[in-house]
């Protein structure tokens, strides 16, 4: 059996047993089960009576190892969902449509509302109400994720998802008018130079398809602009036609939803080494296609690196995940960020030079078949004397 049907038929056992799979299975809702999806806004849907409207829950197997919850949403036009609220981070993203959101704490008086569009990404705070409109002529979908997985497994309960009677006050109040804003004031950067990686706090992006990006170490003439969102970090990276992302590692839980180009990733265990084609692992080496409107998620601990074969740059909404410790643990002095360093150095990135030959042969292979030229020079694959 191979790591990639090992590692699926593993966590598919385990997510059986869960309480949120429980769950799934008590609301009779459409499921795609799958390593990735090729385009969410083309699933197929079912009726969802909690929210009287229409959606499908994604269980990509990395999810699933990570305690995360999918779901895509659809709203017909001019209609309004049902008011919901769910005790726990929930973050959503706009596919498709026009609309609007009310949200309001328990008890109450004043909503707040603001108003959203293809591309938005919000948080809605833990535990608040809320409920959701299309203002527009065609159906709108948005795509949900949850962690609402670790919370049932956490409590042993759904029920206290969606009845839990505390307002987080502290974490929200409808008379704050600073939420569901397009700001961008509380900046960041993290690494050390020539390392380093943006980030903004905020819980709205008016518009991750569009919105513009500061230049980033990640890929070679990458850009890219991270963020903090409801305990959640993430970004948005694009990268030049002809170009890819250097391969690493990291926890289970990372979410690449692509929003421009075309392309595919590479994925191999962390066990078979920085180099498996030349160790003579090749053939457990995973290679799936991505395309915009995509969703893909390494399995933790598996190298990957994400390629543009597409004629235009390449366009990336990620969320990170994380172990629940990120806050807590020490930082070197230097601020050393492993994502960004070498696994030489003590990092989780190959570094261009580092990587197998093979990985830059495939690709040109790949792009002479499109007529895409190669736009990487030569020195960046040369190994650094000591």
């Amino acid at each position: 059996m191979s790591y990639k049907d090992a590692y699926i038929t593993g966590i598919k056992k385990a997510f059986e047993e869960t309480p949120y799979a429980k769950w799934l299975r008590q609301e009779g809702v459409a499921i795609h089960e799958g390593f990735t999806v090729e385009d969410v806004r083309e699933l197929e849907l079912a009726p969802w009576l909690r929210i009287g409207g229409s959606a499908v829950f994604i269980t990509l197997y990395a999810q699933m190892e990570s305690g995360a919850g999918l779901s895509i949403v659809e709203i017909p036009p001019g209609r309004s969902l049902e008011p919901e609220r769910w005790c726990c981070q929930k973050i959503l993203i706009v596919e498709q449509g026009v609309g609007s959101t009310e949200i309001w704490q328990e008890g109450d008086a004043r909503k707040h509302v603001f108003e959203w569009g293809r591309g938005s990404v919000f948080a809605i705070p833990t535990n608040a109400w809320h409920r959701m409109h299309n203002l527009g002529r065609e159906p709108a979908k948005f795509m949900a994720m949850t962690n609402a997985p670790q919370v049932m497994r956490g409590f042993d309960s759904s029920d206290f998802i969606f009845n839990c009677p505390h307002a987080f006050r502290d974490l929200y109040s409808s008379d704050d008018d600073r939420f569901f804003i397009e700001t961008n004031d509380k900046h960041s950067t993290k690494g050390r130079p020539g390392r380093t990686t943006n980030r903004w706090e905020t819980n709205f992006i008016r518009d991750a398809w569009g919105a513009d990006l500061q230049d980033y170490q990640k890929a070679y003439g990458g850009r890219g602009e991270g963020f903090i969102m409801s305990g959640n970090t993430g970004g948005v990276h694009e990268w030049p036609v002809g170009r890819y992302h250097q391969a690493h590692y990291h926890h289970p839980g990372a979410l690449l939803h692509p929003l421009h180009s075309e392309g595919f990733v590479m994925l191999w265990p962390y066990q078979l080494g920085m180099r498996p084609f030349e160790s003579g692992h090749g053939d457990e080496v995973v290679i799936e296609p991505w395309k915009a409107g995509g969703l893909y998620s390494p399995p933790g601990n598996w190298f990957h690196a994400h390629f543009n074969t597409g004629p235009v740059p390449a366009r990336h909404l990620a969320f990170y995940g994380g172990t629940g410790f990120g806050d807590v643990i020490p930082q070197r002095a230097d601020d050393f960020s492993a994502i960004h360093e070498s696994v030489r150095e003590g990092g989780r990135q190959i570094d261009y030079s580092e990587e197998d030959p093979v990985v830059r042969r495939l690709y040109k292979t790949m792009l002479d078949q499109k007529g895409i030229p190669v736009d990487m020079p030569d020195f960046l694959f040369e190994r650094q004397r000591p």
